[in-house]
């Protein structure tokens, strides 16, 4: 069989060409790559704002596949079985990776950005021990595990606590998947601010009980205690993480899981003087992809109202496209990789 894969080979050039027909390790299995989520990252990768994923890579890194080959040490895994994958590579012997905070592995490489080209591909193989089953979740629905992990990954980072007041900034994909996760948490209150009004009612429409509010009309008036308890920035542009160092409390919590520019105009001073604590929050470990997957199991909110348009394998260049011109109508968007 032959392999083919959107390659981004410069700047909002995205190129289709022939890709190797991967060999299948002893502890690999082989997937028919199904369905592919375009990401941010993607998006600021194809247009050279990502400061880590260049050009010369199959991109996507949030993708479901179903099981057609494996290695001869993989046991827990069946031909035909659908799979989602962390795509998360490892050394295993550094630092952190040894003290259960793999995902910022000294060696880090994530497949579709870094070193190992990703899901825009009709085929991949993949270390078993990333690959979760989902055979119990609908594909269209579990190809939000990879972003909703993000998501889980950053609370859990944080000091939230039941009946906290929460800030959110941004209302993409992981602004509204942190919403939800926040939402299921039982806080006290969640604001949630974005230009976008279409994006702030779906994220109303989800969650019902959360405030909305454009930036103009953003003011800590709406929290009982003269700020938010913990504010989550998920953009990663200097006005953004601005906003939360304007808007947090004085003595609270900055989680910042948008990717800024390498290059910052962020109002550090703010961060100092008013003993605020911002933290990174980067991707996910084992632990968040296992709750995102038993979130996903329960349904409690509509997930699938995320997703807005499929599109076939053969348009993956004009879906990136539609997405940068159409932000108001376009959220998640995903490739049906078998369908051309």
């Amino acid at each position: 069989m032959r392999n083919y894969g959107w390659l981004l080979k410069n700047i909002k050039n995205l190129e289709l060409i022939e890709t190797p027909y991967p060999e299948v390790k002893e502890d690999q299995i082989l997937l028919e790559v199904l369905y592919t989520g375009i990401c941010g990252s993607d998006l600021h990768a194809y247009l050279g704002e990502h400061p880590f994923v260049k050009p010369g890579i199959v991109l996507g890194h949030e993708f479901v596949g179903k099981v057609i080959d494996k290695g001869k040490s993989v046991l827990n895994l069946e031909i035909g079985d659908f799979i989602v994958v962390e795509p998360s590579l490892t050394c295993g012997k550094c630092y952190n990776c040894t003290h259960g905070r793999y995902n910022i592995c000294k060696e880090l490489d994530v497949i579709g950005c870094t070193k190992t080209n990703g899901g825009f591909q009709k085929y991949i193989s993949v270390p078993y021990y990333k690959a979760h089953k989902i055979n119990d979740i609908p594909l269209k629905r579990a190809i939000l595990t990879e972003p909703l992990a993000v998501a889980i990954h950053g609370v859990r980072r944080s000091s939230f606590k039941p009946g906290d007041e929460v800030l959110i900034i941004g209302s993409g994909p992981i602004g509204v998947l942190t919403t939800i996760v926040l939402y299921l948490s039982n806080p006290k209150k969640i604001v949630l601010v974005d230009p976008l009004e279409k994006r702030l009612k779906l994220a109303k429409d989800l969650c019902l009980e959360i405030i909305t509010v454009k930036p103009k009309d953003l003011n800590n008036n709406l929290f009982s205690q003269e700020g938010p308890d913990i504010t989550f920035e998920c953009v990663g542009i200097d006005e953004s993480i601005n906003m939360a160092i304007e808007f947090a409390r004085k003595g609270s919590e900055i989680i910042l899981l948008g990717v800024p520019q390498k290059i910052s105009k962020a109002e550090l001073i703010y961060i100092q003087d008013r003993e605020l604590n911002l933290k990174g929050s980067l991707m996910y470990t084992k632990d968040d992809y296992l709750i995102a997957l038993d979130l996903l199991r329960k349904n409690q909110v509509n997930y699938e109202k995320l997703i807005t348009h499929i599109y076939p394998f053969s348009r993956v260049p004009e879906a990136f496209e539609n997405i940068l011109n159409n932000k108001e109508d376009y959220f998640k968007v995903i490739i049906d990789v078998q369908v051309e």
